[in-house]
């Protein structure tokens, strides 16, 4: 029998491998091997969360990623459309290459939602707005100050607010979620993989979480801060 290896299964193990021997615990690498974050990412995200008693749930990254996040940077709101208005995504191992820039980026972490312990359960702190210095939404300080502190240490940092808590312009459409969507969590330290729109949907029941997705992935509706 031939084992067939491709270069993009070189590329992650080789990642995998250096993040190891360069300290990278072996649960965050194989964290980090199953989400595609970057490993050194993926400790960033685990220690700051249980350092502040945080809940953050993200949406994983393209299958191969992993072997790109500190190399190229993450894909920005400017690298979305080529300048025809048409979408520009990231293909194979997650990588994109923008038609007129030439500009090469990495797919990027999605944050759904990002929560603080409280005395019962978890309080959400809301970062709503599409990029992190744009007026579109509300933007409490403890999500502001969360955000600065993961984007001082990340490989990949944040390049937008919580996707859950994001409400659409009329005549724009939020992009929901799929069947098929992978998520990650980090919950005061802990980790979790959800594969898949009905795991994640789990996840949230079990924690007490507002789940703003109907059974076909359509958004329904945000929580809003107190007034």
């Amino acid at each position: 029998m031939t084992l067939k290896v491709s270069m993009a299964d070189l590329m992650v193990a080789n990642r995998l491998r250096d993040a190891a021997h360069h300290g990278v615990s072996t649960a965050d690498v194989l964290f980090a091997r199953k989400t595609d974050l970057g490993p050194e990412d993926v400790r960033v995200f685990r220690e700051l969360t249980r350092t502040y008693k945080l809940l953050i749930v993200l949406r994983c990254p393209k299958r191969g990623a992993v072997a790109f996040h500190g190399v190229f940077r993450p894909k920005r709101r400017v690298d979305g459309h080529d300048k025809a208005g048409n979408l520009v995504k990231s293909g194979a191992s997650g990588i994109g290459v923008h038609p007129d820039t030439g500009n090469i980026f990495i797919s990027d972490y999605d944050m759904m939602s990002l929560w603080a312990h409280g005395g019962h359960g978890y309080r959400k702190l809301f970062a709503s707005a599409l990029e992190l210095h744009a007026e579109t939404g509300p933007w409490s300080k403890e999500a502001m100050a969360v955000v600065r502190l993961l984007n001082g240490a990340l490989l990949s940092p944040l390049q937008h607010g919580a996707q859950d808590d994001f409400t659409p312009a009329a005549g724009h459409m939020h992009p929901g979620v799929t069947p098929e969507t992978r998520f990650c969590a980090f919950r005061e330290g802990e980790t979790a993989y959800m594969e898949g729109m009905d795991a994640c949907a789990a996840f949230y029941r079990q924690w007490g979480l507002h789940w703003p997705y109907d059974t076909a992935g359509h958004f329904t509706r945000a929580l809003h801060p107190p007034s």
